[in-house]
């Protein structure tokens, strides 16, 4: 019909707009977070736009519903801002009619948000976590500073003078070998060259103009001395390249709710001493379901609060998306953990959240339907 069309055309815009936005703030305070992890690490930066791909898909699961959120509210507020909304209503169009739409959009969103979470999430989940390990294996990069000692490779320590990090040339090098346990060996020059072989994953040290002093550790009397005018070193250092591993392993949120009633139903042949697992389980079988879901409740408290503010701004609408979102998160999270103690049933513990803003939906919604306050003002008594 062409007033659904009208309405959601307003809806498509405001969404992914939103959805940006709220990706955005979800994608930087997860790299706020990793920085540190990563910084040193001499990461391709393929490997670091795959690691931040892959965690792109637990962010979009929550980002759809804010953004459903942000789009009832801007478009409900532009118009009712323009005068529409006080149109439809002179026309005999209620509000219920004019969320149908949006209604049925969001119930297509919703259940294309629960396939994601049962298909794409927990693989890209699985991957995200087995990257991940393997950064926090790989170490750090070389780092060489002008007269401080490089303690980072194993039973060898490097100092040099001068150094030019975009040629990697150095100058007036010392590097004292400890490899072998029976000699102290210790490297003089003049000048010299690093280089990481990515292929071996070995330190390559050219030096040149120098001297070679060993030193028998049990008889200090045994002393070598070697002049050389060019000399190459080739030092292992493991972990220095990313290895990447596989596992058939996968956490709870590593897989898909039919797997996660699997392992709960062979969990229940002892259900009492599997008590706390089984929950654990539970909840993010019912989290699959009930954070899509929570794009009906977005509809419902989106539009009557849209109506209500009267402003299509992304400030306004963000700040209340937030808001509620925030309300709905700390509740969604409380559940969790009272449902991992033992002390609340999964089912309400990733449902209540979803009641409660429903029924603070239905309220405004029917209030704003009606015209009327949302609060009942009181009689005064002349």
């Amino acid at each position: 019909m062409l007033l659904d069309r009208y309405i959601l055309k307003e809806h498509i815009a405001p969404f992914f707009y939103g959805l940006v936005i709220i990706s955005l703030i979800f994608i930087l305070n997860f790299a706020f977070q990793i920085l540190g992890k990563i910084i040193g690490k001499g990461l391709n930066p393929s490997v670091i736009a795959e690691y931040f791909f892959l965690n792109l898909a637990w962010i979009l699961a929550l980002a759809i519903p804010m953004a459903v959120l942000v789009a009832t509210l801007m478009a409900f507020g532009r118009l009712a801002s323009e005068g529409e909304i006080t149109a439809f209503k002179a026309s005999g169009i209620s509000l219920f009619r004019l969320t149908v739409a949006p209604f049925a959009a969001a119930l297509i969103v919703t259940g294309l948000v629960v396939g994601f979470n049962n298909s794409v999430l927990p693989n890209f989940n699985h991957r995200a976590r087995l990257l991940g390990a393997d950064i926090r294996r790989k170490k750090p990069t070389l780092s060489i500073e002008p007269g401080v000692f490089v303690l980072d490779i194993p039973n060898y320590v490097l100092l040099a003078k001068k150094v030019d990090p975009k040629s990697s040339r150095l100058w007036d090098v010392t590097i004292y070998d400890e490899s072998d346990p029976k000699t102290q060996t210790t490297l003089t020059a003049e000048e010299g060259s690093l280089v990481f072989s990515k292929t071996d994953g070995v330190f390559i040290f050219t030096l040149e103009y120098g001297e070679i002093h060993r030193i028998n550790k049990k008889n200090k009397r045994s002393y070598q001395k070697t002049r050389f005018g060019r000399t190459a070193i080739r030092i292992q250092v493991p972990g220095m390249l990313l290895k990447r591993r596989e596992s058939s392993y996968r956490g709870d949120r590593e897989q898909s709710a039919r797997m996660l009633l699997k392992k709960v139903g062979a969990l229940k042949k002892d259900p009492q001493k599997n008590r706390r697992r089984i929950n654990m389980l539970m909840v993010e079988v019912h989290k699959k379901y009930s954070i899509p879901f929570a794009c009906l409740i977005f509809v419902l408290i989106g539009a009557p609060l849209g109506v209500r503010v009267r402003r299509s701004g992304m400030g306004v609408s963000g700040g209340l998306s937030i808001l509620f979102f925030l309300i709905y998160w700390i509740a969604l999270g409380a559940g969790e953990d009272l449902a991992d103690r033992n002390r609340l049933s999964p089912f309400w513990a990733m449902w209540a959240p979803n009641v409660l803003v429903g029924v603070l939906g239905l309220y405004l919604f029917l209030r704003t339907s009606l015209g009327r306050p949302l609060l009942k003002k009181k009689k005064v008594n002349k």
